[in-house]
């Protein structure tokens, strides 16, 4: 049991409103962000208070009771433990859930300080951070509980960072999509000017070699049908953006393919395209491939991290070797021939998504998991 700062013993039940502070080093666009702006609204939605802190600026408010801007990191900055321990006790937080390594490091630290339970989400691809380093020691010593956005990355959690079985958890990303009314493909093609009857593949991530683009482009230089067209939508460095261009020239591919920059409605795009392609060569979830079922469109991708759980092969898209541009042009092939394979496997995907991925489920496996560490302490601090 412990006191909270306000000086008083106040018992917890597993129905409680919780004030919690939910934490992010950036928003920068892709699906941490989407995560984090989905996991605050949702937590509000079900009747908890949350004030949301970003190390940087707010592009698109959430619907938190505060909003709360701290400077951006450079080095480290370890008045930043002060800055939002203040925060902490203004705000009456019971909570905190940090995403990703400086949100958790700092946050977590001045949970720690505040002697209030204290949660951190694993989202990155890259997977030298999940590797022993000083960084993760304190992380470790700060958090209470440490959240995997799939099992893949649970077992780097584990393995890699030593850390015990009982104090993890995967809980699945969400994605919103779900709730927005439908569209057919003519619709949508119309709204966005595309042609009703060419065929379509889209793309939606982050232009770095990671995401894999530069397979796809090798991958449609072999089809036989030069009338494919590729859309591409995410924004990279000019030299990233450059690379890809000069690629798809080298291929003679300019006529085919069309980058988008950053796009402000995917499931316009979604609901226009035939296949959703993207062989990333790491993946540490991959909120666009639930997103792409939740618009019922089948998926192509490769097996690595998060990825292959949410994709059933031959069921709702298929999985490719990663880097196999082959591999890629025979899947890409296979649904281009056959519209029926094309809308059976976007059906099932939708099912799934459903199933296993609405923001819903997302909530409440993270509210099991405040609740129950919540209980665990045996008391929380005075919220009023």
């Amino acid at each position: 049991m412990f006191i909270g700062m306000s000086g008083k013993d106040i018992r917890v039940t597993a129905t409680a409103t919780l004030r919690i502070m939910e934490v992010v080093q950036s928003l920068e666009k892709g699906g941490r962000t989407v995560r984090f702006h989905d996991t605050v609204n949702a937590l509000c939605q079900s009747g908890h208070q949350v004030v949301a802190v970003c190390f940087g600026p707010f592009d698109k408010p959430t619907d938190a009771e505060h909003n709360i801007a701290l400077p951006q990191i450079s080095g480290k900055k370890f008045g930043l433990i002060w800055q939002l321990a203040k925060l902490i006790k203004k705000h009456n937080i019971q909570l905190v859930h940090a995403h990703c390594e400086s949100s958790q490091l700092y946050a977590g630290l001045a949970a720690k300080l505040c002697r209030i339970p204290a949660v951190g989400t694993f989202h990155r691809s890259r997977l030298e951070c999940y590797n022993p380093s000083v960084s993760n020691r304190f992380i470790r010593f700060a958090l209470s509980h440490f959240v995997a956005v799939s099992k893949d990355r649970m077992r780097l959690l584990t393995n890699n960072m030593g850390l015990r079985g009982s104090d993890c958890s995967v809980v699945y990303g969400g994605t919103s999509l779900l709730s927005v009314p439908a569209r057919t493909k003519q619709q949508a093609r119309a709204e966005l000017g595309l042609e009703a009857d060419s065929k379509i593949l889209l793309s939606i991530g982050h232009l770095g070699a990671i995401k894999g683009h530069q397979d796809t482009l090798q991958a449609l230089a072999l089809l036989d049908d030069a009338g494919v067209q590729l859309f591409i939508a995410g924004t990279g460095t000019e030299a990233e953006k450059n690379t890809l261009v000069d690629l798809a020239q080298s291929l003679q591919l300019q006529h085919q393919v069309r980058f988008l920059g950053q796009i402000s409605d995917p499931a316009l795009w979604l609901d226009a395209c035939d296949i959703f392609v993207q062989p990333s060569h790491e993946e540490a979830f991959g909120l666009v491939f639930i997103e792409a079922g939740a618009r019922r469109r089948p998926v192509i991708a490769t097996h690595v991290g998060g990825i292959k759980e949410i994709i059933m092969h031959s069921l709702t898209g298929f999985l490719v070797a990663p880097a196999c541009a082959q591999q890629l042009a025979e899947s890409m092939q296979k649904l281009l021939n056959d519209a029926d394979s094309c809308q059976s496997m976007g059906n099932a995907g939708f099912d799934r998504v459903q199933q296993t991925f609405s923001v819903e489920a997302m909530t409440t496996q993270y509210l099991k998991i405040f609740q129950k560490l919540m209980l665990k302490e045996g008391s929380y601090h005075d919220a009023s």
